[in-house]
């Protein structure tokens, strides 16, 4: 069975916190569980004791990474030893840089229940946002990954640029982050495949850099949501992932160690793209016979002559025998070209999002059963097929996670972006710093 569950609670541990003391946090929609695997890095051993500062500064890089914490999971995390771990958090404490969250209640059994630390809070938020084809989403996060509020807006497929944004900024309004809120940096999600791309992304970043924070990254809004299956989702206890979204387009994302492969040019991840048959239907790539070609949502409701998913699900839970098969046919195409990625990459896992998800086991059960069929025998047990815990905000929320792991953006203190006066950057596939200016064309 295609592996699902909820947000919080994939790895076996469930935080839920009995005292949040600041007022600011009391604003907050909930609070995500953190990503439980140990964080991996050069030269981290188990139960080493650095100095004091530099304990600092991996202890602080995990709360931003993964947020609210134990003191357990951070001696995983960090690989320090548990002595340096108490000593160090008790002097963050003290100078204010970190804050106890109350306890956690651990499904784990009875006992003591851990106390929670976290990054002290500045008032101030981070934004992510996702242009998708036919809908806009913002998210608001603070730096202890508490969401503030998330907020969508549906368009037409066509809608033009200028329009598009207009709705992102309507809804920024509307959660109330533009006016008496500090933002710390803004994570943007757009689509990888559209006319113009380069220039859209230069313009939307001149706009968000001129009026929301001079912190400004860009990514494929598909990658985005991927790395916030790594972060939050149900990915979080997987080191090495391929995340497939299925939806207008077919985007995808390779995982490893909770960060986006890019590849040489930034393309890596683009398993829609992929040709499943040479002599197939021509692709808005300008191929013939990719996987996007026969299974994005306008392909399989043009093949079943419906207006939408929804209305599609009805007539295939009713038994409908032709619209039947041609889902199934889109889940069988995408179980087999999963296989063969999987069989190539030799990742832990594989995690499937988007809307065409809507359709359940009419899709999931032939892709599961053709995953299955074509993977290595030597690999058929040890590749998990799970479902995406993450909805509506995983590309925002991706946005989010592409501000937190860049480590050049400081969340508070004098070299944050919110007292600088440096130029904004935009991520390029490679991970360098470009500048950028000029308007948003249509």
């Amino acid at each position: 069975m295609l592996a699902g569950g909820s947000l919080q609670g994939a790895t076996g541990v469930h935080h839920t916190f009995s005292r949040i003391p600041s007022a600011t946090r009391q604003k907050s929609a909930h609070v995500i569980a953190p990503f439980t695997s140990r964080l991996h890095a050069v030269g981290m051993t188990t139960g080493t004791t650095r100095p004091l500062r530099g304990a600092e500064h991996e202890i602080l890089r995990a709360l931003r990474l993964h947020g609210p914490s134990t003191r357990a999971e951070l001696v995983r995390r960090t690989g320090l030893s548990r002595a340096t771990v108490s000593t160090t958090t008790a002097r963050l404490a003290a100078t204010g840089r970190l804050e106890s969250m109350g306890t956690a209640s651990s499904s784990r059994g009875v006992g003591r229940t851990p106390e929670c630390l976290a990054l002290s809070l500045s008032g101030a938020v981070i934004l992510g946002v996702e242009f998708g084809h036919r809908r806009a989403t913002v998210t608001a996060m603070d730096e202890a990954h508490h969401i503030e509020g998330s907020r969508t807006a549906e368009y037409e497929h066509d809608t033009p640029w200028p329009r598009r944004v207009r709705h992102a900024f309507s809804l920024l309004e509307d959660l109330g982050v533009l006016e008496g809120r500090a933002v710390i940096a803004v994570g943007l999600g757009v689509p990888g495949r559209i006319p113009d791309r380069q220039a859209v992304t230069r313009s939307l970043v001149t706009i968000f850099s001129s009026r929301v924070s001079r912190a400004v990254l860009v990514d494929n809004n598909a990658r985005l949501a991927g790395l916030a299956e790594s972060v939050w989702g149900a990915g979080r206890d997987l080191q090495s992932f391929v995340y497939l979204r299925l939806m207008d387009g077919v985007g995808g994302a390779l995982i490893t160690h909770g960060t986006i492969h890019d590849g040489l040019h930034g393309t890596a991840g683009e398993f829609g793209h992929m040709t499943v048959d040479p002599a197939g239907p021509e692709c808005r790539c300008g191929k013939r016979g990719c996987l996007e070609a026969f299974v994005s949502r306008e392909r399989i409701l043009a093949a079943t002559t419906h207006r939408d998913l929804a209305s599609l699900r009805e007539v295939l839970d009713a038994g409908d025998t032709r619209r039947r098969e041609v889902v199934a046919a889109a889940g069988r195409r995408i179980g087999v070209l999963l296989a063969n990625v999987c069989t190539s990459l030799d990742v832990e896992g594989v995690v499937l999002g988007g809307d065409l998800l809507t359709l359940g086991p009419h899709l999931t059960g032939p892709l599961e059963t053709a995953f299955a069929e074509n993977l290595m025998p030597a690999r058929a047990h040890h590749v998990e097929l799970r479902r995406a815990q993450i909805r509506e905000v995983d590309g925002a929320l991706g946005g989010i996670a592409l501000v937190l792991r860049d480590h050049t953006i400081a969340l508070s203190g004098p070299d944050s972006p919110l007292h600088a006066s440096t130029p904004a950057r935009a991520s390029s596939p490679g991970g360098a710093a470009v500048h950028l200016k000029g308007p948003l064309s249509s």
